[in-house]
């Protein structure tokens, strides 16, 4: 069951509070789907269905990865600095303005992991689900 989707982020998305929460995996699978299995602090377990994604770094991705928090960021919220850190270009280049306004034009939308420990990054996708799953 969906709790929300989106495409492109509204004031109205239903996403539980993931701060304190858990990042317990992730699976990229064909056709730019990428699927991050969360649980809320509580211990209610969510996928996060990302489509289109088109990049991701992650880092730290370690055994009891804690989040601070998860910001999804609107198209104009994307900056040069998303580009180069998603791309591995220099943030003054041209190359990271032109990246920044392309991405903008195609719609696409930002999901930033921040830590209190472990796993932290960014993605870059158009749509999103969230759906509730069972715990393991």
């Amino acid at each position: 069951m969906a709790i929300a989707k989106c495409a492109p982020r509204t004031p109205s998305m239903n996403i539980p509070n993931f701060h304190d929460g858990h990042f317990d995996g992730l699976r990229i699978g064909p056709s730019k789907l990428v699927n991050l299995f969360l649980r809320t602090q509580d211990g209610k377990s969510f996928i996060l269905v990302l489509q289109e994604v088109d990049a991701l770094t992650l880092s730290e991705i370690k055994p009891g990865n804690i989040f601070f928090d998860l910001v999804f960021r609107s198209t104009s919220e994307l900056t040069r600095s998303d580009m180069a850190e998603l791309y591995g270009v220099d943030v003054d280049a041209s190359q990271a303005a032109d990246l920044l306004m392309a991405k903008r034009e195609q719609g696409f939308q930002l999901l930033e992991i921040n830590a209190s420990y472990g796993a932290q990054g960014s993605v870059l996708y158009r749509t999103f689900e969230l759906r509730q799953s069972t715990p393991d």
